[in-house]
């Protein structure tokens, strides 16, 4: 968190470093505000006041007085420049999101006199269905920028009590969501922006007391010797559900999709890790001959 000391009302503020940081609202407010800025809509200096405004919970009013106006702008500006740490800068001098966050600010959504719960954090609950399908529509909207997907994307996670993901007629459910506001849409692709990478660079998980190294799942070296490989951009998800199916591990595909997304995981974490240890083996022979 970022500290504002006010000495005037003699008061001390918080807001939020990132993303990570923000309640609810803020969250929602701040996702906005982030996509006019990639949108250029607004500029970065406006990103920054509106930014402060709305993490600081102010009002924007004019003074009368111009001295005191003036004076009330360079102590925005100069506060603006905190929410810099929104972003960090590689080595390119390109600026990206600070995304390091898997808990879900914005659990349940009330749109049309209904409510729709999202993912648990860390998205605990979400099906193999909902993942291999979230990747995709995600790496479809990387390429083409059709904000129809993100609504898509949004219509696959936020489900009312008695719907089911793959139960339901999608293309009338884009229909119903096409007046929701952008604020839900584009937090939730930020936050499984944020889940994704993750997945392929974090997600070191303890099971009966170990750690699993999922990230092992996204290299392109890490196969089992039947293409179990995960490497997004050859669909590797997809191709591995089929694979999944007719080994029948987790029933037909039908009961695959509505597996828990981590169970499939910890199962393909298997196979690649078994896979590896009879390489190693091979190889230790090969070499003693």
């Amino acid at each position: 968190m970022h500290s504002i000391e006010v000495k005037e009302l003699n008061k001390r503020f918080w807001i939020p470093e990132n993303l990570a940081e923000c309640k609810r609202k803020q969250y929602l407010d701040m996702s906005k505000l982030v996509l006019m800025y990639q949108m250029a809509e607004i500029s970065k200096e406006q990103f920054r006041v509106l930014a402060l405004y709305n993490l600081m919970n102010m009002v924007y009013s004019e003074s009368e007085l111009p001295n005191v106006q003036e004076e009330k702008w360079q102590n925005i500006y100069i506060c603006s420049e905190l929410i810099d740490s929104f972003f960090h800068v590689d080595d390119a001098g390109v600026m990206h999101l600070v995304q390091d966050y898997i808990h879900n600010p914005v659990k349940v959504v009330s749109y049309k006199a209904m409510t729709f719960k999202g993912p648990k954090d860390g998205f605990q609950d979400i099906t193999w269905k909902q993942l291999v399908d979230g990747f995709g529509e995600v790496d479809a909207f990387l390429q083409d920028g059709k904000v129809e997907r993100l609504v898509r994307l949004f219509a696959m996670f936020y489900l009312s009590p008695r719907s089911q993901y793959g139960k339901f007629d999608m293309d009338r459910r884009l229909k119903f969501f096409d007046q929701l506001d952008i604020r839900y849409v584009y937090s939730f692709y930020l936050l499984f922006l944020s889940f994704r990478k993750f997945l392929r660079e974090q997600s070191v998980i303890k099971i009966d007391g170990r750690e699993i190294d999922f990230t092992i799942l996204f290299d392109g070296s890490a196969n089992t010797g039947e293409e179990v490989s995960i490497d997004l951009p050859e669909l590797g998800f997809r191709s591995t559900s089929f694979q999944l199916a007719e080994s029948g591990v987790f029933g037909p595909k039908e009961m695959l999709d509505q597996t828990n997304a981590w169970d499939v995981l910890t199962n393909i974490y298997d196979m690649v890790v078994r896979n590896k240890k009879k390489e190693a083996e091979m190889e230790a022979q090969k070499n003693k001959k």
